[in-house]
């Protein structure tokens, strides 16, 4: 290395020389003058900010600050965000069978809901939810009002619960309210047979409908917190208007996001099919895995 700048300073001399001075002069004079200049700059960066700060009205100093706190503090390390999913798989149940309220508990847990039901003992009939695992496809009519469409919970999980006529959840907070995410919903084998081919008491759902008018079956979901409603989401099972002719089988996600924070959640339906006010199909959904998130602080 050094053989090679003799010989380039022998050759080219007065080209070395002038890199030499060149550098020199860089280092001598430029670069004092440029980080001179970058700390006037900076100064001067810094005092017009001082000045535009003594020009500010008191109240916008004051509102300036109060807004740059709350982005600093709004998101901390302490806070977690914890997710819950109410699956059932908690519930023990025998190998295909269901529990109904048939022992008068009026309710039955999972996770952090509380899951209501009434039952009458002298009809043998309930309402409210239902946990099942029955999975019977083929047979229709109110002897299998247990059994789910899809043939399994979701994931091919084995239990799930069933909603029929009115329903409601009850999600007591801790420390604070949870916030409703997401659930799956289909429909029932009894409700999806009666809805496809009909039955003594529903006509068969169509484009047409029973009177010229496309069918359609859905739930309403309603979201409330410390008893005033949030929110309302509706869900069709069948919906056979504008051209389309869905009647679901499989398992459905349902954003239920925008209801936000809730104590309790209701499910109640409504379909084409109607004599008065009631309805003439199996007014029933099968729901599983909810999901709630929760922020907390360590």
């Amino acid at each position: 290395m050094f053989l090679l700048s003799g010989l380039i300073a022998k050759e080219h001399g007065h080209i070395f020389r002038a890199c030499i001075f060149f550098i020199f002069i860089v280092v001598i004079y430029v670069y004092p003058v440029a980080l001179a200049y970058s700390i006037v700059s900076i100064k001067f960066f810094i005092q017009l900010i001082i000045n535009k700060l003594s020009t500010m009205k008191k109240s916008k100093f004051i509102l300036s600050i109060a807004v740059f706190g709350l982005l600093f503090t709004s998101c901390t390390p302490d806070d977690i965000l914890q997710t819950t999913v109410v699956d059932f798989e908690n519930i023990t149940l025998n190998s295909d069978s269901i529990w109904n309220g048939s022992d008068l508990s009026g309710s039955f847990v999972s996770g952090n809901s509380t899951f209501k039901n009434t039952y009458n003992s002298n009809w043998a009939s309930w309402s409210g939810f239902a946990c099942s695992m029955k999975k019977n496809v083929t047979t229709a009519g109110y002897e299998n009002q247990y059994s789910v469409i899809a043939g399994s919970g979701v994931f091919s999980s084995k239990k799930f619960t069933i909603a029929f006529d009115s329903a409601s959840i009850s999600i007591p907070k801790n420390k604070d309210y949870y916030s409703i995410k997401s659930l799956y919903v289909t429909n029932s084998t009894y409700a999806y047979l009666a809805l496809k081919n009909g039955s003594d008491f529903n006509h068969a759902f169509s484009a047409t409908g029973n009177n010229g008018t496309a069918d359609w079956f859905k739930v309403i979901i309603k979201g409330y917190k410390n008893n005033v409603q949030v929110g309302s989401i509706d869900f069709y099972l069948a919906d056979f208007r504008g051209g389309k002719s869905i009647l679901f089988k499989d398992w459905q996600k349902v954003d239920l996001s925008q209801l936000g924070q809730v104590d309790l959640l209701t499910f109640r339906f409504d379909s084409t099919d109607k004599s008065g006010i009631y309805l003439n199909n199996p007014a029933y959904v099968c729901i599983d895995n909810i999901e709630f998130a929760q922020t907390t602080t360590k």
